[in-house]
């Protein structure tokens, strides 16, 4: 989902959801005030950054392959292996982005689903879209196709506000 509007759809936006496989960071948007020095800014929750443990294939798995000797030279010891790797990548992907979409819901449920916006990789960010539940996808705004889960602040308000 990407802004076609051309408008000022920042300024409806309550949140801004940044993630990855491995972490969710929420920023809110806070209006300026009635003090001229004041202006608009984004705030951190520091409660709502969750880590979520992307597992790797040796964690995964609790044997490697079998070795079998296939041909090779005399005095060789060691053999090749026929396994094959059964698209496990693939499948610990999809349990990630599962998690991190349910994740995200679990937030914005909290927040009475306010107009929000997604930055995510561009890789996973139509896939993680998918997976969210559907009051998530109804109150989604905008995304936005990059990994700003390590962005300071600074950066964060230059690019959306």
């Amino acid at each position: 989902m990407t802004d076609t509007s051309g408008g000022d759809y920042y300024v409806m936006k309550k949140l801004i959801i940044a993630a990855n496989l491995g972490k969710v960071r929420v920023l809110k948007f806070r209006a300026a005030g009635e003090d001229p020095i004041e202006q608009a800014h984004l705030i951190e929750e520091p409660d709502a950054i969750t880590e979520v443990h992307v597992e790797t294939i040796p964690e995964a798995v609790t044997d490697q392959a079998g070795r079998f000797g296939r041909g090779a030279r005399v005095g060789y010891e060691t053999g090749m292996s026929y396994g094959d790797e059964h698209n496990l990548e693939r499948e610990m992907e999809r349990g990630a982005l599962r998690r991190i979409a349910t994740r995200i819901g679990d937030i914005l449920k909290r927040a009475d689903h306010p107009a929000w916006i997604l930055a995510a990789p561009q890789s996973i960010l139509a896939q993680l879209e998918q997976a969210l539940p559907t009051s998530a996808r109804k109150t989604l705004v905008s995304s936005v196709g990059a990994d700003l889960t390590q962005c300071r602040l600074q950066e964060m308000e230059e690019r959306f506000l």
